[in-house]
């Protein structure tokens, strides 16, 4: 090694065989190292033809050999065990470098220019390969800001504390891998930098005991999802969902239930939800029952519960609608047998804004929904869409990127086909948000099947660990540059053991990170 290479080139390991490209370079390793190189290893290749310019690369496919002892050819182990002495072994490794980036220290090939740089130059067969020393002399390399740059872990086996691109967030994030992986401590990571840089989140909590108890901690507010006010139109659409109907049955059911929630809310004080046309289709059911609206804020329920008011007022719409007798019955059993009483009940508990949300996360930072309250999926979806709404409504208000994320935990719940408004919702962000540093992150067990293509296929960077499927690796591949990572590669990772691909990433390809722990 000469004297004039860099510090961060350190025990030699190898060289370069025939057959190398630009992006794979086949290596034969040399014995008295070839136990100590693993896959996953951040290797350099130093090409004495490339005047102070090296290849960066990842090692992978690590292989023995042995001349005579082949798997189709007869030894004489078969017969005779006794005579296999280890002396006589003569095996050897050989492994390829999968090249990422080149490094140019000034040199002429470079045309005197520093910094990590897209490779289009194949290696020479001899040029040595190193292993990577003193890792975080490369990052200087990387020309990355202090105020972009943050860290969550560092490559498994260089220590190479790798530097993030915070100026990528807001293409979105996906977090993948099977149970047990570690999604929520890497998110934990993710939120506390992301708070740091300026971004403001608003954490929603699948289960209430991944990210709600560290609320204080990093300085958020912990919010109860019984508290939140689901949006009159994304509430009849998930009264329409419970109760299956189609065409102009499904009108009336979204109208019935978008008129109800707004009497709800406007009798606890929200004047903003008054409409003269849902006055005019209900009043024939307020004046048959001579009551007074103040009955659904007050709580006084006279004998009847808000489900069965709501079926008045539906009966009383689908009257305003000149609909047959035998068919209104038959809606109102269906809404009665279809529906939870908590949906109707819990009106009265939520008094809280969705856009009141959004402001405090900005002013606050982070906002953590507990959503462990909810009864039911499809409220959580719900809630989920009025905040997202409640996002762009600020948008549309202010006209100003807002730097603003949505973090998703458990997203195969909200994010998938069929998850109705909160998986359109989500979408939108994820096909439009960027524009205002709108994003969302998505935490899940598995891409294929449980997120939808409109989300996955739309974020820009990924961490991702053991799968639960392998379909899920091949869809990644197909919109990510993923390498020669392989379902092999996963199955070799340990807890807290995440490939980060895309963006964020400066070198776009992916490297291994072992998560910081946290608290």
């Amino acid at each position: 090694m000469q004297a004039s290479q860099p510090s961060f080139i350190g025990d030699e390991i190898g060289v370069v065989l025939s057959g190398a490209s630009a992006s794979l370079a086949p290596i034969m390793l040399r014995r008295d190292r070839e136990l100590s190189v693993r896959e996953e290893d951040i290797a350099v290749i130093v090409d004495q033809r490339l005047d102070h310019h090296y290849l960066l690369g990842v090692v992978r496919w690590v292989t023995r050999y042995e001349p005579f002892l082949k798997r189709s050819i007869h030894n004489i182990y078969a017969e005779r065990p006794e005579a296999l002495d280890h002396e006589l072994v003569m095996p050897f490794s050989n492994a390829v470098v999968e090249i990422y980036a080149s490094i140019c220290d000034g040199g002429a090939t470079c045309g005197g220019r520093y910094g990590i740089d897209v490779n289009n130059l194949a290696p020479t067969p001899g040029a040595r390969v190193y292993r990577v020393r003193e890792p975080d002399q490369l990052t200087s390399y990387l020309g990355l800001s202090v105020d972009d740059a943050f860290s969550i872990g560092v490559h498994k086996y260089s220590g190479w504390r790798l530097p993030l691109n915070a100026r990528w967030t807001g293409y979105h994030v996906g977090v993948f891998g099977a149970t047990g992986t570690g999604k929520s401590r890497l998110v934990l990571r993710l939120i506390s930098e992301l708070m740091a840089k300026g971004f403001s989140l608003i954490v929603f909590d699948h289960s209430g005991v991944d990210y709600a108890p560290y609320a204080e901690r990093l300085g958020g507010v912990t919010v109860a999802s019984k508290t939140i006010r689901i949006n009159p139109v994304i509430y009849a659409s998930t009264m329409s969902r419970y109760l299956g109907l189609s065409g102009y049955q499904r009108d009336l059911v979204e109208i019935t239930a978008a008129c109800f929630a707004m009497k709800v809310y406007r009798e606890q004080g929200a004047q903003n939800y008054s409409s003269r046309e849902c006055e005019e289709l209900v009043k024939p059911a307020r004046y048959a029952r001579a009551r007074s609206l103040s009955h659904y804020a007050l709580g006084d329920r006279g004998g009847d519960s808000l489900r069965e008011r709501f079926l008045e007022d539906l009966q009383a719409v689908a009257q305003q609608l000149n609909m047959r007798d035998a068919t209104i019955a038959k809606i109102r059993l269906v809404a009665k047998l279809s529906t939870p009483p908590h949906l109707f009940e819990d009106l009265r508990e939520r008094r809280r804004e969705p856009r009141e949300l959004v402001e405090l996360a900005l002013q606050k930072r982070l906002v953590i929904i507990d959503m462990s309250d909810e009864q039911d999926i499809e409220v959580k979806r719900a809630i989920l869409a009025s905040i997202a709404e409640a996002g762009w409504d600020m948008i549309r208000s202010q006209r100003t990127r807002i730097n603003l994320g949505l973090v998703v935990d458990e997203a195969q719940n909200y994010a998938c086909e069929y998850c109705g408004e909160a998986g359109r919702a989500l979408e939108t962000i994820a096909r439009e948000g960027r524009k205002w540093n709108y994003f969302i992150i998505v935490a899940s067990q598995r891409v294929a099947k449980d997120i939808r293509t409109g989300v996955r296929s739309n974020l820009g960077t990924v961490f991702f660990s053991r799968l639960q499927s392998t379909g899920d690796l091949q869809e990644l591949s197909g919109y990510l540059d993923l390498g020669r990572v392989s379902e092999t590669s996963l199955a070799m990772l340990g807890q807290r053991e995440f490939y980060a691909a895309g963006l964020m990433n400066p070198l776009r390809r992916p490297l291994l990170l072992r998560i910081d722990e946290t608290g």
